[in-house]
């Protein structure tokens, strides 16, 4: 992948980086502290973005494979070795610049429906607004095809974190997944890996412990508190909220989705009628 150009957005004490290319956030500051891991200079994947949309569905559809209306639909094996279909297709694509200026980037995606691949038409739609208040980016997803679409749309943000950082947020149960990541059937209380509805939250476990799971019935907010302040996340659009922390102490992505992984052949996927939209707003502040 060519290097990718970036545009500056700056409104107040927040300054942001835009990539178009897989219509990534490279990096969210606010005086000069980041917000979210920064995109360092010359990288190239979206994997080391500040965020990346996930656009028409987010997580994994297992085996890259999902029938609709009694045909299977197969599509493109985007993470490889992995045998499954991860994030959808918005975080691998140009995305088109159709409106700035100083505090805020809209840029679109389209998909034309044509095999292999989603086999319905769309256009998504991301705009990335900075205002005194912190930094807010919209996705919406028009159906163009002439019959009912799935609608997958999330955001991938990965977020400061550092080795006192504490994550707060109320949910419900954690959908248990098997060794492929893909869901188990099962479901884990809330407080499994730790309890983060707790009042001042609680710590990321160590010891090697991985939490790359998904949390329903999340309430639309959460904070991330260290020794430089609080990062606060609110959310609409999103009935659920994947955690994603590895053994990297470098990573922690806290990220709104629309559906639980694997919906797609479980059940649960939003759908849109010909000309409809569906949209996840989430908006990044400070304390």
């Amino acid at each position: 992948m060519p290097d990718m150009p970036e545009l500056i957005l700056e409104c107040g004490d927040w300054r942001a980086q835009v990539v178009p290319q897989g219509g990534l956030l490279g990096a969210l500051d606010h005086r000069g502290v980041a917000v979210m891991r920064p995109m360092t200079a010359g990288a190239t994947s979206p994997l080391e973005a500040a965020c990346f949309p996930m656009v028409p569905w987010c997580n994994r559809i297992a085996n890259a494979r999902f029938m609709w209306e009694n045909t299977a639909t197969w599509l493109a094996r985007n993470f490889m070795p992995e045998r499954h279909a991860i994030h959808g297709h918005g975080w691998q694509s140009e995305w088109s610049v159709a409106e700035l200026d100083q505090g805020t980037c809209m840029m679109t995606h389209s998909h034309d429906g044509a095999a292999p691949g989603w086999p319905w038409a769309y256009v998504a739609k991301q705009t990335i607004r900075l205002s005194d208040a912190g930094c807010t980016v919209t996705l919406a997803l028009t159906n163009l095809s002439e019959r009912l679409m799935p609608a997958g749309i999330g955001l991938h943000p990965y977020l400061r974190r550092r080795p006192e950082s504490r994550v707060a947020f109320r949910s419900g149960p954690i959908v248990a997944v098997g060794a492929d990541m893909i869901p188990s059937g099962a479901h884990m209380p809330p407080n499994h890996f730790a309890d983060f509805a707790a009042d001042g939250g609680a710590a990321l476990p160590q010891n090697g412990i991985v939490i790359d799971h998904c949390y329903t019935g999340w309430h639309g907010a959460a904070l991330v508190t260290d020794n430089s302040g609080t990062i606060t996340l609110q959310a609409e659009g999103a009935g659920h909220l994947h955690l994603y922390a590895p053994e990297d102490p470098s990573i922690l992505c806290l990220e709104p989705v629309n559906h639980l992984p694997d919906a797609a052949n479980t059940g649960g996927m939003p759908l849109i009628a010909p000309g409809e939209t569906e949209s996840l707003s989430l908006r990044i502040g400070v304390l």
